[in-house]
């Protein structure tokens, strides 16, 4: 089967399972790169194990990151083993089952300071004066921690009783999740919402703000989701700032639920996240100052330790762990550590 009937068969068979059109549209992407890859097979069948390897290779090669590359092989297997091999039947075989994807270092979540989130929103303001929608929609995901697609898309009747509900329709896991916001946030909220979305009257604002030197588009969460993505690259390549993505928001938000001390499975649900997600991608703990107190305890054992052992007073062993005093050790013919 060629490339183009086995994708329109895939493509029919996602839709008829309901998978989300970003979620098809992952799939297709993917596809299309591994045909750039093979220009010259005619279709899927033809891609054997040895080119999935190879595959893996040339994106290491042209540059690509080891989680980029990590998200193609298993989207790729997935295609090829659940949807044409298990769904489609049109393929007997998964090229991609045996490819190892590359290791990953573990990069801690990037958290925003409360410093570089208020210069960026004072940027915004610099560069739109008079038009609050920006800043308030990023002031919003700061505070709940929600992705920018399920608040772009958030609708005007999920407004109820000082919260935010995002509906099973817009949602990663496809579960209503409910919000509540600061009160002089939701009480924004309510002021612009429109008749559909709670923030449809982007598209017009945008148009004014232009000074009407572009034409009119009408709102769609996308076109809103990618100018405010555009919006935070120009920021970072202008000012030369210490770069965040906007979702980065979010993985702050769920660093200082954990801080605060909220348990973890309480703050995913909340967040509308797997805890084991959560703890993987998103937390970002004090890490340097948990490991000081770990250390600074050990040395307080140490300090009563070697003390009781020297038979020190009270204030000596104070100093000792204060290291206003240096403990002097016994000879090596004493017992001291000894056993019987």
């Amino acid at each position: 089967m060629s490339w183009d009937d086995a994708i329109s068969l895939v493509t029919r068979h996602m839709k008829a399972r309901n998978l989300r059109p970003g979620s098809i549209g992952q799939y297709l992407g993917t596809i299309r790169v591994l045909r750039r890859a093979f220009p010259k097979t005619h279709g899927p069948d033809d891609i054997t194990p040895r080119m999935a390897e190879t595959y893996k290779l040339m994106r290491a090669e042209d540059g690509y990151e080891p989680r980029t590359i990590r998200n193609d092989i298993n989207n790729l297997s997935i295609v090829y083993g659940l949807w044409w091999r298990n769904v489609c039947k049109i393929l007997d075989a998964n090229p991609f089952a045996e490819v190892v994807p590359p290791k990953e270092d573990k990069v801690p979540p990037r958290i925003v300071t409360p410093e570089e989130k208020q210069r960026f929103f004072s940027w915004l303001e610099n560069r739109w004066p008079g038009w609050r929608l920006p800043v308030l929609l990023l002031e919003v995901k700061a505070a709940i921690g929600c992705r920018i697609g399920e608040l772009a898309g958030a609708t005007t009747d999920g407004l109820q009783e000082g919260r935010l509900i995002f509906t099973s329709k817009t949602t990663k896991g496809r579960k209503q999740r409910a919000c509540l916001l600061p009160p002089a946030l939701f009480a924004e909220l309510q002021q612009i919402a429109g008749p559909v979305y709670v923030f449809e009257r982007f598209a017009r604002e945008l148009f004014v703000a232009r000074k009407k030197m572009y034409p009119f588009l009408p709102f769609t969460p996308a076109r809103l989701v990618k100018w405010l993505q555009g919006e935070a690259d120009r920021y970072f390549r202008t000012t030369k700032a210490k770069r965040f993505k906007l979702h980065s928001l979010r993985a702050t938000a769920m660093s200082q639920a954990r801080m605060a001390g909220i348990p973890e499975g309480d703050a995913a649900v909340a967040f509308g996240c797997n805890p084991e997600t959560m703890r993987k991608h998103y937390l970002n703990l004090d890490e340097v100052a948990i490991a000081d107190q770990v250390f600074a305890r050990m040395g307080a054992y140490r300090g009563r330790y070697v003390g009781n052992a020297l038979g020190l007073t009270p204030k000596k062993r104070r100093n000792l762990l204060t290291g206003k005093e240096v403990a002097k050790l016994p000879d090596k013919d004493s017992n001291l550590g000894q056993s019987g």
